[in-house]
This record gives C-alpha cells, sequence and structure tokens, in this order.
C-alpha cells in the first residue's frame, strides 16, 4: 500500500513539473553584433523639430542672459585688478602676490567674520608669517593702527600696520613687511613645483 501511494505522488509530481518551461529561443541579425561579439549601439536620429516663436524667444533671453553674465564677470575681474593695482601703488615693494597673500591671511584669522582683526588675531598672522616680535611691541603697534580705539582694525588698517610695523628703509619695505615678501616669494615658488618635486623637497 505504501509503494503505491509513493507512486501516486511521484506521478503527480512529475505531472505538476509540465509542460516543462524553457527559455525561448531568440534569433539575432547578424549585422547587431560586433565582430568580438558585442552590441552595436544604436544611434537614434534626432527628432528634428520646429521651433515656435515661444522657443525662439527662450533661447534668445537665455542667450542675453549669459552674455549679461558674461559681461558683469568681466567687469567685475576688471574692477578688482584696479583696486588691486591702487592698493600695489600705496605700499612700494609689495605686488600683487604679496597682497594677495596678506589678504587670505587676514580672512582665514577673521575668527568673528566681521571683517575686523582683534589683537589675539592680529598676533596670530605675525605668528604664521614667523614674526618674533615680543608681545608688549606688537599691542602698541596694534594700538596705534586702531585709529578708533574700538578694540578692532580694518583691513585697511591691517595692511598699514604690517606694512609699517618696520620703518621702512628708503622708500622699500623693511622687517615685517619685508617677510611678508619672502613669504609670498616661497608660496609661489611651492605652488608652482610638481608633486614629484614637492616631495623631493620634503614638503609631505
Amino acid at each position: 500500500m505504501g509503494h503505491q501511494l509513493s507512486t501516486i505522488f511521484t506521478g503527480l509530481g512529475r505531472f505538476f513539473e509540465y509542460p516543462v518551461k524553457r527559455k525561448p529561443i531568440c534569433f539575432y541579425r547578424q549585422e547587431d553584433f560586433t565582430a568580438t561579439g558585442e552590441p552595436q549601439k544604436k544611434v537614434s536620429e534626432p527628432i528634428k523639430t520646429t521651433m515656435t516663436d515661444y522657443d525662439k524667444l527662450v533661447d534668445l533671453f537665455y542667450k542675453r542672459l549669459t552674455e549679461q553674465r558674461q559681461y558683469n564677470q568681466e567687469m567685475k575681474e576688471q574692477d578688482r585688478r584696479w583696486s588691486m593695482q591702487k592698493v600695489v601703488q600705496r605700499f612700494p615693494g609689495w605686488n600683487e602676490i604679496t597682497i594677495a597673500n596678506l589678504h587670505s591671511l587676514f580672512l582665514l584669522f577673521d575668527n568673528q567674520s566681521n571683517g575686523m582683526l582683534g589683537f589675539d588675531d592680529f598676533c596670530a598672522v605675525l605668528e604664521s608669517l614667523g614674526d618674533e616680535t615680543s608681545m608688549e611691541i606688537r599691542k602698541e603697534k596694534y594700538n596705534s593702527a586702531d585709529s578708533d580705539n574700538d578694540g578692532w582694525i580694518t583691513y585697511d588698517e591691517f595692511l598699514s600696520l604690517v606694512y609699517n610695523f618696520n620703518p621702512p628703509e628708503d622708500g622699500q619695505p623693511s622687517g615685517l613687511a619685508l617677510l611678508c615678501n619672502e613669504v609670498a616669494d616661497n608660496i609661489q615658488f611651492v605652488s608652482n613645483l610638481t608633486v614629484g618635486e614637492q616631495l623631493e623637497y620634503g614638503l609631505f
């Protein structure tokens, strides 16, 4: 009896296996494949549509907008160069690289993000430049540059303070102002080095 039941269930199992499901046979054209068997990339032809008056108006708007933005960017760059030239004229012996480096330091140590430096911020700038003057001298110089005695110096006051920290000699920067030139030259030199050259100099 048990053998008969086993035979019946086995037959039922085979019954439910039919029909046998196989993957359909697909035939592909030979021209749809490359010589290596990779499918050919089909390049769809662009759909040619006629531009309506509205499309032309939108296209003209964005074209003029792009031209205006480019013009504004050029004017902004021209104003920046003109402002930089005026600053360079105020501080003989400094170039654009030195002033740009000082501007970066000013922004870096402007911890309050108010466009001004406190005394501690100014000392941090001097230490980053490698200055070794005493705190008494720094405080004296800082107070003399703080024209309104509010405990802060603006960017313009900062440049004048650094430039005149040590009296210029024969109209040329000296002391701290000269040190700023050396730091800017070193930064410019390193920025022009390749990664391999920087490794040779032991900068990593």
